[in-house]
Protein backbone atom coordinates (compact mmCIF):
# COMPACT_ATOMS: atom_id res chain seq x y z
CA UNK A 1 0.00 0.00 0.00
CA UNK A 2 2.85 2.33 0.79
CA UNK A 3 4.42 1.51 -2.93
CA UNK A 4 1.01 1.98 -4.38
CA UNK A 5 0.66 5.76 -2.71
CA UNK A 6 4.00 6.57 -3.31
CA UNK A 7 3.88 5.73 -6.91
CA UNK A 8 1.06 7.96 -7.46
CA UNK A 9 2.90 11.03 -5.90
CA UNK A 10 1.16 10.97 -2.60
CA UNK A 11 3.09 11.61 0.70
CA UNK A 12 2.07 8.90 3.43
CA UNK A 13 4.32 11.44 5.89
CA UNK A 14 1.09 14.09 5.04
CA UNK A 15 -1.85 12.99 7.70
CA UNK A 16 -4.36 15.18 4.98
CA UNK A 17 -3.69 12.21 2.61
CA UNK A 18 -4.69 9.62 4.93
CA UNK A 19 -8.32 9.71 2.88
CA UNK A 20 -6.27 8.87 -0.22
CA UNK A 21 -4.17 6.30 1.18
CA UNK A 22 -6.98 4.57 2.79
CA UNK A 23 -8.87 4.50 -0.75
CA UNK A 24 -6.09 2.62 -2.61
CA UNK A 25 -5.93 0.56 0.19
CA UNK A 26 -9.19 -0.92 -0.64
CA UNK A 27 -8.72 -0.82 -4.25
CA UNK A 28 -5.43 -2.08 -5.05
CA UNK A 29 -5.43 -6.00 -5.88
CA UNK A 30 -2.57 -7.39 -3.76
CA UNK A 31 -1.53 -11.08 -4.51
CA UNK A 32 1.07 -13.22 -2.96
CA UNK A 33 2.36 -16.59 -5.39
CA UNK A 34 4.92 -19.17 -4.02
CA UNK A 35 7.61 -19.73 -6.49
CA UNK A 36 9.64 -22.99 -6.41
CA UNK A 37 12.98 -23.52 -7.96
CA UNK A 38 13.71 -26.04 -10.16
CA UNK A 39 15.81 -28.39 -8.83
CA UNK A 40 19.33 -28.73 -9.89
CA UNK A 41 21.35 -31.63 -11.39
CA UNK A 42 24.44 -31.35 -7.64
CA UNK A 43 21.66 -31.61 -4.91
CA UNK A 44 22.85 -28.79 -2.29
CA UNK A 45 21.67 -27.16 1.05
CA UNK A 46 19.71 -24.30 1.25
CA UNK A 47 19.81 -23.09 -2.66
CA UNK A 48 16.37 -24.28 -3.72
CA UNK A 49 14.30 -23.05 -1.11
CA UNK A 50 10.63 -21.87 -2.05
CA UNK A 51 10.46 -17.85 -2.59
CA UNK A 52 7.22 -15.85 -2.20
CA UNK A 53 6.76 -13.23 -4.87
CA UNK A 54 4.60 -9.87 -3.84
CA UNK A 55 2.28 -8.87 -6.38
CA UNK A 56 0.08 -5.22 -7.01
CA UNK A 57 -1.97 -4.84 -9.54
CA UNK A 58 -0.52 -7.65 -11.22
CA UNK A 59 2.57 -6.46 -10.70
CA UNK A 60 5.58 -8.19 -9.43
CA UNK A 61 7.07 -5.67 -6.53
CA UNK A 62 8.76 -7.63 -4.47
CA UNK A 63 11.86 -5.83 -4.36
CA UNK A 64 10.24 -2.46 -5.07
CA UNK A 65 8.98 -2.94 -1.42
CA UNK A 66 11.76 -3.52 0.53
CA UNK A 67 13.17 -0.30 -0.73
CA UNK A 68 14.64 2.24 1.73
CA UNK A 69 12.18 4.90 0.64
CA UNK A 70 9.27 2.40 1.17
CA UNK A 71 10.30 1.55 4.70
CA UNK A 72 10.87 5.28 5.74
CA UNK A 73 7.29 5.75 5.07
CA UNK A 74 5.69 2.11 5.80
CA UNK A 75 4.81 2.93 9.75
CA UNK A 76 2.94 6.32 9.15
CA UNK A 77 0.70 4.47 6.57
CA UNK A 78 0.66 1.23 8.45
CA UNK A 79 -0.64 3.31 11.54
CA UNK A 80 -3.72 4.43 9.41
CA UNK A 81 -7.22 2.60 10.80
CA UNK A 82 -8.82 2.49 7.23
CA UNK A 83 -5.56 1.46 5.80
CA UNK A 84 -4.84 -1.65 8.43
CA UNK A 85 -8.62 -3.09 8.36
CA UNK A 86 -8.71 -3.04 4.38
CA UNK A 87 -5.24 -4.98 4.70
CA UNK A 88 -6.86 -7.03 7.40
CA UNK A 89 -9.41 -8.07 5.05
CA UNK A 90 -6.77 -8.85 2.07
CA UNK A 91 -5.25 -10.87 4.53
CA UNK A 92 -7.81 -13.08 5.73
CA UNK A 93 -9.09 -13.28 2.52
CA UNK A 94 -5.55 -14.67 1.49
CA UNK A 95 -5.88 -17.21 3.81
CA UNK A 96 -9.24 -18.45 3.10
CA UNK A 97 -7.86 -18.91 -0.06
CA UNK A 98 -4.65 -20.65 0.47
CA UNK A 99 -6.86 -23.50 2.50
CA UNK A 100 -9.35 -23.50 0.13
CA UNK A 101 -6.54 -24.16 -3.36
CA UNK A 102 -5.28 -27.26 -0.74
CA UNK A 103 -8.02 -29.03 -0.40
CA UNK A 104 -8.29 -28.75 3.32
CA UNK A 105 -12.28 -28.67 3.00
CA UNK A 106 -11.89 -26.06 6.15
CA UNK A 107 -13.38 -22.58 5.99
CA UNK A 108 -11.26 -21.31 8.95
CA UNK A 109 -8.36 -20.24 6.62
CA UNK A 110 -6.08 -21.65 8.96
CA UNK A 111 -5.46 -25.53 7.86
CA UNK A 112 -1.83 -26.18 6.51
CA UNK A 113 -1.48 -22.04 6.94
CA UNK A 114 1.85 -19.93 7.85
CA UNK A 115 1.64 -16.57 8.03
CA UNK A 116 4.04 -13.69 8.97
CA UNK A 117 3.30 -9.81 10.21
CA UNK A 118 3.44 -7.42 13.37
CA UNK A 119 0.11 -8.17 14.29
CA UNK A 120 -0.93 -11.17 13.00
CA UNK A 121 -0.82 -13.63 16.22
CA UNK A 122 -2.93 -10.86 18.25
CA UNK A 123 -5.09 -8.95 15.23
CA UNK A 124 -5.48 -10.84 11.96
CA UNK A 125 -5.34 -14.58 13.03
CA UNK A 126 -5.78 -14.55 17.24
CA UNK A 127 -6.80 -18.09 17.29
CA UNK A 128 -4.47 -19.75 15.60
CA UNK A 129 -3.19 -22.99 16.81
CA UNK A 130 0.71 -21.68 17.13
CA UNK A 131 1.95 -17.95 17.03
CA UNK A 132 5.28 -17.93 17.22
CA UNK A 133 7.27 -13.75 17.99
CA UNK A 134 10.28 -13.57 16.50
CA UNK A 135 13.07 -11.12 17.83
CA UNK A 136 16.36 -10.88 17.54
CA UNK A 137 19.43 -8.14 18.10
CA UNK A 138 18.93 -4.89 15.72
CA UNK A 139 22.51 -5.23 14.67
CA UNK A 140 21.77 -8.78 13.63
CA UNK A 141 18.40 -7.68 11.69
CA UNK A 142 19.75 -4.49 9.94
CA UNK A 143 23.14 -6.89 8.70
CA UNK A 144 20.19 -9.61 7.36
CA UNK A 145 18.09 -6.93 5.88
CA UNK A 146 21.32 -5.39 3.94
CA UNK A 147 22.04 -9.06 2.50
CA UNK A 148 18.14 -9.22 1.64
CA UNK A 149 18.53 -5.96 -0.01
CA UNK A 150 21.72 -6.78 -1.92
CA UNK A 151 20.37 -9.70 -3.10
CA UNK A 152 17.62 -7.99 -4.82
CA UNK A 153 19.51 -5.44 -6.48
CA UNK A 154 17.89 -2.49 -4.46
CA UNK A 155 21.24 -0.33 -4.77
CA UNK A 156 18.65 2.59 -3.02
CA UNK A 157 21.53 6.05 -2.11
CA UNK A 158 22.49 6.14 1.36
CA UNK A 159 20.49 2.72 2.03
CA UNK A 160 23.10 -0.09 1.78
CA UNK A 161 24.63 1.17 4.88
CA UNK A 162 24.71 -0.72 8.26
CA UNK A 163 23.71 1.93 10.76
CA UNK A 164 21.45 3.96 8.60
CA UNK A 165 19.34 0.02 7.90
CA UNK A 166 20.06 -0.37 11.80
CA UNK A 167 18.52 2.83 12.77
CA UNK A 168 15.64 2.48 10.38
CA UNK A 169 14.22 -0.68 11.79
CA UNK A 170 14.91 0.50 15.49
CA UNK A 171 12.33 3.62 14.22
CA UNK A 172 10.27 1.52 12.60
CA UNK A 173 9.96 -1.07 15.91
CA UNK A 174 9.16 2.04 17.87
CA UNK A 175 6.80 3.39 15.91
CA UNK A 176 4.95 0.58 15.53
CA UNK A 177 5.34 -0.31 19.55
CA UNK A 178 3.28 3.15 19.94
CA UNK A 179 0.72 3.48 16.92
CA UNK A 180 -2.97 3.48 18.13
CA UNK A 181 -4.32 0.82 16.24
CA UNK A 182 -2.70 -2.82 16.33
CA UNK A 183 0.41 -1.91 17.95
CA UNK A 184 3.25 -4.33 17.44
CA UNK A 185 3.19 -7.00 20.66
CA UNK A 186 3.65 -10.17 21.36
CA UNK A 187 0.00 -12.05 21.98
CA UNK A 188 -0.34 -13.75 25.71
CA UNK A 189 -0.22 -16.80 24.09
CA UNK A 190 2.54 -16.79 22.00
CA UNK A 191 6.35 -18.40 21.81
CA UNK A 192 9.08 -16.13 21.96
CA UNK A 193 11.96 -16.97 19.76
CA UNK A 194 15.35 -15.21 19.59
CA UNK A 195 16.59 -15.77 16.08
CA UNK A 196 19.84 -13.52 16.48
CA UNK A 197 22.19 -16.48 16.46
CA UNK A 198 19.76 -19.13 14.68
CA UNK A 199 19.96 -19.87 10.54
CA UNK A 200 16.92 -20.18 8.67
CA UNK A 201 16.83 -23.80 9.25
CA UNK A 202 17.57 -23.53 12.49
CA UNK A 203 14.81 -21.27 13.07
CA UNK A 204 12.69 -23.87 11.04
CA UNK A 205 13.66 -26.64 13.24
CA UNK A 206 12.68 -25.23 16.63
CA UNK A 207 9.46 -23.82 15.37
CA UNK A 208 9.00 -27.45 14.10
CA UNK A 209 10.03 -29.15 17.45
CA UNK A 210 7.11 -27.06 19.30
CA UNK A 211 5.07 -28.21 16.86
CA UNK A 212 5.53 -31.93 17.67
CA UNK A 213 5.77 -30.71 21.39
CA UNK A 214 2.07 -29.89 21.21
CA UNK A 215 0.88 -32.52 19.42
CA UNK A 216 2.52 -34.98 21.83
CA UNK A 217 1.33 -33.17 24.48
CA UNK A 218 -1.90 -33.16 22.94
CA UNK A 219 -1.85 -36.77 22.40
CA UNK A 220 -1.25 -37.48 25.84
CA UNK A 221 -3.64 -35.22 27.39
CA UNK A 222 -6.58 -37.43 25.67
Amino acid sequence: VTLAALSKGIDPSNPSQASQISTLAESSHIGLKTVFSTPSSTPSTLTSLPTTRVFLDQKDVSSEIRTGTVSKHVSAVAAIGRVREAVLQKVRDMGATSSQQQGSGSDSGRDGLVMDGRDIGTVVLPNADLKIFLVADSRVRAERRLQEMAKSGNKDEGVLDLETVQKDLERRDELDRTRKVSPLRKADDAVELDTSHLTIAGQVDAIVQEVHRRRASAISSS
